[in-house]
């Protein structure tokens, strides 16, 4: 029952009889509009000194307090601030030295009004930090308080359009380097201990303040500092010089195009490992995923791109969020699409050898589609009545789909405009607040179309378009050609947007822009011209929806030479095989004849995901049975051949995701085993470690042996607790996997995300889908906590990574009794649901057709 307590707050004590005035608002759980709006209104010039006792043992409290400084301009009703911490420790209120009564109540710590005054109020708050959010292990700690859990550590204003100035005391284990968003003023020391006080920080909110610390190694150059816990020395030696050199370049085209310097006092790095992101862009101190940061030269291209953009997405952050930050967290996705069509930006000329549309396509719309094809889709900028729900606004709709937007927006406005009114939007709300309609009217002032009908569709609303054409031919030459677009959910919705449509020709390709803005238009720009082998829709990779294609150019597909047009093409393949228009076989054999063939690693990534995706979740298990041979034999005679070592590293994860018997199961036995050497596939330690689970996984004859021999072969601590936390979930017995499943139930076991959603993704792996199947109704039934308990992303992974692996129609029943059974459940976890779980229905209305 939802419980409300409206401030009405009548205080009786020896001291006042006062009687507080009504508010306009109830505070509930969470952070509701209504309370934002009224603090909003009424406070500024807030300051948190904060000071944290870390001790050495993770299982102690934190002791900590907090000396608030606030200015109140009407102080007729209480003050109430956001505080959430996960134990029952009661926090104390002094003003003056002198305790104060407060009330600790439905996530909040209300300080009633007869103890404030217009003008700046100060207290100091005693309390036990929460550590939900304050990811402690046994030599290292972390806080990550994004969107809204920096009241799960301190009391606090909670709110992006509150923005604070932060002093730090930090003490710890003497043993321990820390990091935060300033430099470190005073260092103290006793003989276990040292004692931090850091400068005052920039302007920031709430969620952008962080702390780290513990056992770290650390780098220092051109005043960064970065640390991290990587022990491989190859890793080591061959990733540093490009980290650091990413981080300048991206720094110096930001504050080229924004024309505005670097706006806070530093910046410095942490590495963690399996941090729950690829990173996350702390004012001052950014955190990275170890993994996404170290590795060895030889990784495939597209990893090295992948490290360049992560580092200049949280880069540009610095301007893009947190300098400008979005005034209430439905805007969220505004900070992440500039952050990531800055680092497309910043990017693309270090990589002179990758085609920019390539990447472009093949980074974007894949993971766009795998939520917009859903009927829990949801547009790029969503309702939020709360922050309690705001990790759900986060997803590919705003990663992926929100920068294909803002390239259609930068075309219709031309590179100049976009540029000037991007600088405009910096230099008028820096260090303040902005929301998405602050940004249009800048824009619209620019152009002669109508950006807010424009930005209706593509900005507000749900869904994607799915293109079909009519096009007739006289005389061997095209007479008409017309392109008709449909929302793919029914409505009347029509994505106005720039394409690029190619014809193939045997010795030429001839490409033509078209402006599509209608329901049925005709192009008649190809009026005239020669029938081609081929039409490819969408050639450039920037426009967005469904595609046609035919079943002839899904087959020969890998016969163009043009790389976008062969990776459009299978994009549009896959899609279309998922809506039906193209049999699933057939397309399992174009995308296998593009493993036989293809060259650019870029488009290997996307045929392997293609691949196995298609054939763990759309073939039976006779099918797949009966296919595996053959496709596991072609795939290892490619890996055989001589291709470069990123093609060669593609190819060995569609060859490895389906060698789960007979001969080829040997064979992956035998590469672990340092049996066989393949010429350019390349393994390091950790490649060797997921190959001994994945043989584990596939339950080989010899999977104790070698598990036991891969444990001594893990030469990091951080990797040998995560091998030993996965190995009940690698049990050939049901009821130890079970047992490591069901004790996911209780949120102390859920501590570390990423593991937990790799012991999930074996559990319930379709080789263990007949024992699995009777307990997944769990993942469904622990949702709502897991989304209440845990980081941004794991909720839709958690998702993923159970129900949403399966075909049948037991597990389709069970997803259809718990909607029933819940029919009010939080419309962002129901979305998130129907995402995950895409592929079981379209599988049972595939086996029903």
């Amino acid at each position: 029952m939802k419980r409300y307590l409206i401030i009405f707050l009548i205080f009786i004590s020896f001291v006042s009889c006062q009687k507080e005035k009504d508010v306009s608002y109830t505070v509930n759980p969470g952070v509701s509009w209504e309370l934002a709006q009224a603090r909003k209104a009424r406070l500024s010039d807030i300051n948190y000194h904060l000071n944290f006792n870390v001790p050495k043992e993770k299982s102690e409290p934190i002791l900590a307090t907090l000396e608030l400084y606030v200015t109140i301009n009407d102080n007729s009703t209480p003050l109430v601030l956001d505080f959430n911490p996960n134990n029952s420790s009661a926090p104390r209120v002094l003003i003056d030295s002198d305790t104060i009564e407060s009330i600790q109540k439905d996530e909040h710590l209300i300080i009633p009004a007869k103890y404030l005054k217009t003008g700046e109020n100060k207290f100091l708050i005693e309390f036990q930090a929460g550590d939900q959010y304050l990811y402690r292990n046994d030599d290292y700690l972390y806080s990550l308080l994004v969107p809204d859990h920096a009241r799960g550590l301190f009391p606090c204003f909670d709110q992006p359009n509150l923005k604070a100035v932060f002093n730090l005391e930090l003490t710890t284990p003497k043993s321990w380097t820390v990091l935060s968003s300033t430099y470190p003023k005073v260092v103290s020391e006793t003989e276990f201990s040292s004692t931090y006080i850091f400068d005052t920080s920039n302007v920031m909110s709430t969620y952008l303040f962080s702390f780290v610390a513990g056992e770290f190694d650390e780098v220092v150059r051109d005043n960064h500092r970065f640390l991290y816990r990587e022990h491989d020395s190859l890793k080591i030696k061959e990733s540093l010089d490009p980290i650091f050199e990413l981080h300048k370049k991206s720094f110096d085209f930001l504050e080229g195009y924004t024309n505005y310097d670097f706006p806070f006092k530093k910046l410095d790095f942490v590495a963690i490992p399996f941090f729950q992101f690829g990173g996350m862009e702390h004012v001052g101190a950014i955190q990275y995923k170890a993994s996404s940061l170290f590795f060895e030269n030889y990784m495939p291209k597209l990893k090295h791109w992948g490290r360049a953009k992560l580092i200049a997405h949280e880069s540009a952050h610095m301007w893009f969020g947190n300098l400008v930050t979005m005034d209430w967290f439905n805007d969220v996705w505004l900070k992440e699409v500039f952050a990531n069509f800055m680092a497309a930006k910043i990017v693309n000329p270090n990589f002179p050898e990758l085609n920019f549309d390539l990447l472009n396509l093949v980074t974007t719309a894949p993971s766009a589609y795998n939520v917009d094809r859903t009927k829990g889709t949801n547009a790029i900028r969503q309702h939020l009545d709360n922050l309690n729900d705001a990790g759900s606004m986060y997803g590919d709709i705003i990663y992926k789909k929100a920068p294909i937007m803002m390239n259609q927006l930068e075309m219709l406005l031309g590179e100049k405009q976009f540029k000037i009114g991007v600088q405009e939007y910096v230099k008028t709300y820096a260090n303040s607040n902005a929301t998405w309609d602050d940004l249009i009217a800048i824009f619209d002032a620019k152009t002669d179309t109508d950006l807010n009908a424009w930005s209706e569709v593509w900005v507000n609303q749900t869904g994607r378009p799915v293109f079909t054409n009519r096009i007739v031919y006289e005389n061997n030459s095209i007479q008409s050609l017309i392109v008709e677009q449909t929302a793919e959910d029914g409505s009347d919705k029509l994505w106005p947007q720039k394409l690029e449509i190619a014809l193939v020709y045997p010795d030429s390709i001839a490409r033509r822009t078209v402006l599509i803005n209608g329901k049925s238009q005709e192009l008649k720009a190809f009026a005239g011209m020669p029938k081609p082998q081929s039409i490819v829709y969408n050639s450039n990779g920037y426009g967005y929806g469904v595609f046609p294609i035919d079943s002839t150019t899904v087959l020969h597909n890998y016969k163009i030479q043009d790389e976008v047009l062969r990776a459009s093409n299978y994009i549009n393949t896959y899609e279309n095989a998922l809506s039906g228009t193209i049999p699933i076989k057939t397309a399992l054999d174009g995308f296998l004849s593009g493993l036989k063939h293809e060259t650019n690693e870029l488009i290997i990534g996307t045929l392997s995901s293609n691949f196995t995706s298609l054939y763990w979740n759309f073939l039976n298990e006779d099918e797949r049975l009966k296919l595996q041979g053959e496709f596991t034999s072609i795939l290892w005679r490619r890996l055989n051949m001589d291709v470069t070592t990123s093609v060669k590293k593609s190819i060995f994860g569609a060859f490895s995701s389906l060698a789960y018997q007979g001969e080829s199961l040997n064979q992956l036995y035998r590469i672990w085993n340092k049996d066989i050497t393949i010429k350019n596939l390349k393994h390091n330690e950790k490649d060797y470690t997921n190959l001994a689970m994945k043989l584990a996984l596939y339950n080989h004859p010899k999977r104790d042996e070698i598990l036991e021999k891969a444990e001594t072969q893990i030469s990091s601590q951080d990797d040998r607790d995560r091998f030993v936390f996965l190995l009940p979930a690698l049990s050939a017995k049901d009821e130890e996997r079970k047992a490591k499943f069901l004790s996911f139930k209780d949120v102390e076991n859920r501590n570390h995300s990423d593991w937990v959603g790799t012991a999930s993704h074996f559990i319930h792996h379709p080789l263990h889908q007949k024992d699995a199947i009777h307990y997944v109704s769990v993942s469904l039934e622990i949702l709502e906590d897991i989304k209440n308990t845990s980081d941004l992303f794991f909720p839709k992974k958690w998702l993923d990574a159970t129900i949403g692996k399966y075909q049948t129609k037991e597990a389709q029943d069970i997803l259809e009794t718990y909607l029933k059974a819940n029919p009010n459940l939080n419309p962002q976890l129901q979305a998130k649901i129907l995402q995950a779980t895409d592929n079981l229905s379209r599988y049972q209305k595939v086996i029903t057709d």
